[in-house]
């Protein structure tokens, strides 16, 4: 049984973990105590932890994320920072049929726990090309990748996306940082990813994996959206 079909099976569970979890958030419990008690509870595994951890939020804090989102409209001829590695591995668990969630934000995310990391597949070319293509249909001015330079591959990943960006006619730059958080808040665009510690700094972001992904309407992304 994959993740998708374990998550499924205890759905109902989870509907009441979820619901737990909010109400602890909305009182101002911080989220590690608030993960373990509900997780205890509902004896939930990794994966039913992680999707705690990641996607349920506080009232407040859903709604002033969602208040930053931008509109597919609202990209066009504006200037955005992608940031890279987070937007290719939640698009590599999209293809991968791993567990995808439509968090309490409105922002997909998938909850494989990879973090820090990025591994290339025969995949990562087409990848880049479609987040690339879909800048260039939502008529982006310019943008700028940034990668973590820790990560290894991070300078062959660059190359790739330079080379992609110049094929597909789009206007931009591509970055290695050690800290690409704080680069994504510095250039003051709209910011490219689905990191919660990103959103919160943000002026403006932009969902692009989960706009991919919600457009395929794939089949391995599960929503908090009524719950």
């Amino acid at each position: 049984m994959d993740d998708v079909q374990r998550i499924k099976s205890i759905w109902d569970k989870l509907v009441m973990a979820v619901e737990d979890m909010r109400y602890l958030l909305d009182r101002g419990y911080k989220r590690e105590s608030a993960v373990n008690f509900v997780a205890s509870r509902y004896v939930l595994d990794r994966m039913g932890r992680s999707i705690l951890y990641r996607c349920v939020y506080s009232s407040e804090d859903a709604r002033k994320i969602k208040e930053k989102a931008a509109s597919p409209d609202e990209l066009k001829g504006s200037r955005v920072a992608v940031d890279g590695f987070n937007v290719l591995n939640t698009l590599q668990s999209f293809i991968n049929g791993k567990l995808l969630v439509l968090c309490d934000d409105g922002v997909v995310r998938d909850v494989s726990e990879v973090h820090g990391e990025f591994r290339p597949t025969s995949m990562t070319e087409e990848l880049i090309r479609l987040v690339v293509r879909t800048l260039k249909e939502l008529e982006v001015a310019n943008v700028v990748f940034y990668y973590e330079s820790q990560i290894s591959k991070s300078g062959e990943t660059s190359a790739l996306t330079r080379r992609i960006l110049k094929e597909e006619g789009v206007d931009g730059l591509v970055e290695t940082e050690k800290c690409v958080d704080s680069a994504l808040i510095r250039d003051k665009r709209i910011v490219v990813t689905s990191d919660s510690v990103v959103l919160h700094r943000a002026d403006k972001f932009f969902d692009l994996a989960g706009y991919i992904i919600l457009r395929e309407k794939s089949s391995n992304l599960i929503s908090l959206r009524n719950v």
